[in-house]
């Protein structure tokens, strides 16, 4: 029961998160409700991975 409350709390933020950072949101917004939180870190290393694939590993870069 707890799981499906947590689950579906974070669908709105997933979807605010997808958004913001451009990101497939349908494919996320799934998972989230299948995985509930662990979905949101596996959204963060996945957006950390595609960003540093796309900038470079040795680039330095000021982020705001």
């Amino acid at each position: 029961m707890w799981f499906v409350l947590l689950s579906s709390l974070f669908i709105p933020l997933m979807y605010l998160d997808t958004i913001q950072k451009g990101m497939p949101v349908k494919r996320w917004l799934v998972l989230s409700a299948l995985l509930g939180p662990l979905a949101w870190f596996l959204f963060y290393v996945h957006y950390r991975r595609a960003w540093l694939r796309y900038v470079g590993v040795n680039t330095c870069m000021w982020r705001a």
